[in-house]
């Protein structure tokens, strides 16, 4: 990613640290309405879940300049999706999950380079999680 990427989907990401509480159930309510198939894959409470999401969200955003130390998180994220039964199949759904909630956050600010800085980020995330 280049340093202006990282630039959108930092500055983006800031954006929404108020409705922060909000985004992980949103996101999931999205993952669940268009793949009801993938509800089965995680707990029946998902309020731990969605806080985790934001978290790990949160933790890769500042790593997105140091990928010597992203890629091995990655890595380590991806083996425990795999215990977790989440399949390189499902990579796309999230991806499409998480490219609609931030849209429906961040509105106007969510450019078409926005969206291309933060595609970016979510292409490296599954690449080094298989």
């Amino acid at each position: 990613m280049t340093p202006e990427d990282i630039a959108l989907v930092r500055d983006s990401f800031r954006k929404l640290r108020p409705a922060l509480d909000e985004v992980g159930p949103a996101f999931y309510a999205r993952l669940f309405k268009v793949n009801p198939g993938l509800r089965a894959i995680f707990p029946r409470n998902m309020s731990s879940q969605s806080r985790a999401l934001i978290a790990m969200l949160e933790l890769i955003v500042k790593m997105l300049d140091m990928q010597d130390k992203l890629v091995p998180l990655i890595h380590y994220l991806g083996e425990r999706h795999v215990a977790l039964n989440v399949k390189p199949e499902h990579y796309p759904p999230f991806g499409d999950a998480l490219i609609w909630t931030l849209e429906s956050f961040l509105r106007e600010d969510f450019t078409p380079e926005t969206r291309r800085a933060w595609e970016e980020a979510y292409q490296i995330m599954t690449d080094n999680m298989t």
